[in-house]
């Protein structure tokens, strides 16, 4: 990464989460299930919560301030999300690309001072509502539970040209949140039992954005 993009990535970093500070005092919220994210994170329960790609944005106001470690990428997108993630409240680790030795020892390292973290099921480029097998089996191996986060936003923008389609609460908007209880998963996942993990989970993450929704009529 060039040092520019290490530059770009502070300003867009801080005028964004300026921006979402004065944006977020405005909205309405109703939660279900922060207990269970606050449970563990006191009780320093290994968890890795998943949530889609298109629903960060909110969650920054929503959960901030929380003892939560959030997983980027080394992209200039990545690191802009780092920096909007810092200023409310959250750690971060920016991972390798690559998924070999270098990624796993990164991942031991933070284990060390963090149990709960969070990242997109779907980041960071698709397929759309499709949890990646390959985090399910990371998280086997660390001996992870999971957890996953529903949200809704009425009124709100949906970037239908993003891959992603993003949700963008308006102002005053109503926004709801619903957090799963922990589930635990089989101690191994071959490849196959991780894709069939990830298709069970893709259609409970659906379930809690349709509940986010009822929340919030």
């Amino acid at each position: 990464m060039m040092p520019s993009a290490t530059w770009r990535a502070r300003l867009l970093g801080a005028a964004g989460a300026v921006l979402l500070r004065l944006w977020c005092c405005t909205w309405r919220r109703r939660a279900i299930g922060v207990e269970h994210l606050d449970g563990c994170i006191v009780g320093r329960r290994r968890t890795l919560v998943l949530f889609w790609h298109g629903s960060y944005v909110p969650l920054f106001a929503l959960l901030r301030g929380k003892n939560a470690c959030i997983l980027t990428n080394r992209s200039l997108r990545g690191q802009v999300i780092a920096q909007i993630s810092r200023r409310f409240g959250f750690a971060t680790v920016e991972l390798p690309d690559e998924h070999g030795r270098r990624f796993l020892a990164a991942l031991r390292n933070a284990l060390e001072e963090h149990a709960v973290w969070g990242t997109a099921a779907d980041g960071p480029l698709g397929p759309l509502y499709q949890i990646k097998p390959a985090l399910l089996s990371l998280a086997a191996h660390f001996g992870f539970s999971i957890q996953l986060v529903g949200v809704a936003a009425r009124p709100a923008w949906c970037l239908n040209h993003r891959w992603d389609r993003m949700l963008l609460p308006l102002p005053f908007a109503r926004i709801g949140l619903v957090i799963s209880e922990p589930m635990c998963l089989p101690a191994t996942l071959d490849k196959d039992g991780a894709a069939r993990q990830a298709a069970l989970l893709d259609e409970a993450m659906q379930r809690y954005a349709r509940q986010a929704m009822d929340l919030i009529g």
